[in-house]
C-alpha cells in the first residue's frame, strides 16, 4: 500500500504525490480514499478509493533508474508494431494512453518515431491522430521519466529518441 508522502504514476494523469489518507462516508459507507496531488500542478486533487480495485490498479510506483534503463532496451519496446489500419490504430493508441502501460507506451513512441522519420524521409507527413498520439505518450512518459532521471521534460524527450535509436 502507498503511504503519505510517496511519489506515484496515477493512470494517465502522471506523477503525483500521495498527500493524504482521508475517511468519508459515501452512501452510509465508511470509506478510505488516498488523496494525491499531481507533482508541479497545484490546486489539482484526486481521491483514490482504497477499495476500489479498479481504481487502485491505476496506481503504480515509480520506477528506479536502473528499471527504466532496462525497459528503454529491452525487446518488448524494441518490437515493431505499426498498425495499418487508421481506426484500429486510432482505438489501440487510445487504449494505450489510458492504460499507463510504460513498456507498451513506449513500443508505441518507438513505432511512431519510425514511422514519422519514414514519412519525412518520403517528403510526406504524418497524420495529425498519431502526432498528437506521439505528444499525449511523451508527456505521459516524461512526467515520470523527468523525476527518476533528473532532467528537464525536453531533455528527457531527447534521451528517449536517441535510446529508442540505439540499436535499431
Amino acid at each position: 500500500m502507498f503511504q503519505v508522502g510517496d511519489q506515484v504514476v496515477y493512470g494517465s494523469h502522471g506523477v503525483c504525490r500521495v498527500v493524504d489518507q482521508e475517511e468519508r462516508v459515501v452512501d452510509r459507507k465508511r470509506m478510505t480514499y488516498l488523496a494525491l496531488e499531481p507533482v508541479g500542478q497545484g490546486g489539482s486533487k484526486y481521491l483514490v478509493p482504497t477499495q476500489n480495485a479498479a481504481a487502485m490498479a491505476k496506481l503504480r510506483r515509480m520506477l528506479s533508474r536502473e528499471e527504466l534503463e532496462d525497459m528503454l532496451a529491452s525487446e518488448e519496446v524494441r518490437a515493431d508494431s505499426w498498425i495499418k489500419d487508421e481506426n484500429l490504430r486510432k482505438q489501440t493508441y487510445r487504449e494505450l494512453i489510458n492504460s499507463g502501460d510504460r513498456i507498451k507506451l513506449m513500443r508505441m513512441v518507438r513505432t511512431l518515431y519510425r514511422h514519422k522519420s519514414s514519412q519525412a524521409a518520403a517528403g510526406r507527413k504524418c497524420h495529425l491522430c498519431d502526432e498528437n498520439f506521439l505528444r499525449d505518450a511523451e508527456k505521459l512518459l516524461t512526467s515520470e521519466f523527468s523525476l527518476v532521471l533528473g532532467m528537464e521534460p525536453d531533455q528527457v524527450r531527447r534521451y528517449m529518441a536517441e535510446r529508442l535509436k540505439e540499436n535499431e
